[in-house]
């Protein structure tokens, strides 16, 4: 990649990396309350060969730009920004089969943390269509700027372009696991758009549509690294139910950020998913205290994003109670406990993970500290 003395913003690779990267500081605990000798010893070590991998992944996230619209549009929101969590913990669960060093196994590991991060984005441009957003990543959507045509679009093309990668790996059952995982995933965003027209509050409702929208994703994208890895069984059978833990956690937090985090950390308006009838955890369990607070929900909901009724009395004041509501009866508080418990059970499941690698202890840094996010 060429460089440009003149210009002072950081690129897109730097950026992306920074935010991925982000949670490695998180190992020296780990190794602290381990193997610290082990483990400290390979830090260093482990630091420099993900940022060789992450910066090569997000290469060819980048590489993605095209001539067409579709793929600008698609460009448009991978040059954003993330945290690239799914290609992180796909290129960490690559590293712990015996294949990791091979050279065929590093390429095929960075296809499918691209692939997983291409998939991801496609949904991003299929949500902001559905839900109507405007921003993300604090970035006007594709939609805004192309249309929501494009944006669907774009957002197809994302897919095509993540199952061409998955297909070159030519890794045994990759390719039909990831068609049965997206296939889950529209159907649970279809659910979700069904339960958002009744403010459906029902809990088992809401796990079954993050199940399939989030966590079958990072499942997927866990096996897909095992497999390139060339893990055994029992090792990638760990490393999915960690992948489905981890990602109800991140769900779960992320829910919870709806209500307790900033607009500008967050990179879109709070109480954003309640605006588009989504009922998550946190008012679940506001509900479940008192089920007063349905006709204050149902005036928020009814408002949507329109900034004139915002900023009026009578939402303002709804907004109040409810926002009172879930600080005195712990609501929010208790959702992000919900999501402590699934971090510790994707730790837990790589607990019996036979010896120190620092990147099974990264993989448990992960867990340990998503729930605890800001952003």
């Amino acid at each position: 990649m060429e460089s440009n003395a003149l210009s002072t913003r950081p690129s897109p690779i730097a950026v992306n990396l920074g935010a991925a990267l982000g949670v490695l500081p998180a190992l020296s605990k780990q190794a602290q309350a381990a193997d610290l000798d082990s483990l400290d010893r390979h830090l260093t070590e482990l630091q420099a060969l993900l940022h060789e991998q992450l910066a090569d992944v997000e290469g060819h996230i980048q590489g993605t730009r095209g001539p067409t619209l579709a793929q600008r549009a698609g460009h448009h929101l991978l040059s954003a920004g993330g945290k690239r969590l799914r290609p992180l913990c796909t290129l960490l669960a690559s590293r712990l089969g015996p294949d990791a060093n091979q050279p065929a196994a590093r390429k095929h590991a960075r296809d499918l943390a691209v692939a997983v991060e291409l998939v991801h984005a496609a949904t991003l441009l299929h949500d902001d269509v559905v839900d109507l957003s405007d921003t993300r990543r604090n970035q006007p959507t594709a939609r805004v700027l192309h249309g929501n045509a494009i944006s669907i679009f774009a957002g197809d093309w994302l897919l095509v372009e993540a199952l061409r990668r998955i297909c070159v790996t030519e890794i045994d059952g990759l390719v039909p696991l990831a068609l049965a995982t997206i296939e889950q995933m529209i159907f649970a965003e279809v659910e979700q758009s069904q339960r958002a027209r009744s403010l459906a509050c029902d809990r088992a409702g809401y796990f079954r549509v993050i199940d399939g929208k989030t966590a079958a994703l990072f499942r997927w994208a866990m096996r897909a690294g095992a497999r390139a890895g060339g893990a055994d069984a029992a090792t990638e059978a760990a490393l999915v139910a960690y992948g489905g833990a981890l990602g109800l956690a991140f769900q779960l937090t992320d829910d919870a950020l709806d209500f307790d985090g900033e607009a500008h950390r967050i990179g879109k308006p709070p109480l954003a998913d309640l605006a588009e009838g989504k009922v998550t955890l946190p008012l679940i369990l506001l509900l479940d205290a008192n089920p007063a607070f349905l006709s204050d929900i149902e005036m928020l909901h009814a408002a949507g994003l329109d900034p004139d009724v915002r900023s009026a009395t009578p939402w303002r004041q709804a907004l109040q109670r409810v926002l009172t509501g879930l600080q005195t009866t712990g609501a929010t508080a208790e959702a992000r406990r919900v999501a402590g418990r699934y971090a510790r059970d994707a730790a837990e499941a790589l607990r019996e993970w036979p010896g120190h690698a620092p990147e099974r202890a990264a993989l448990v840094a992960v867990a340990e500290t998503l729930a605890q996010r800001t952003s």
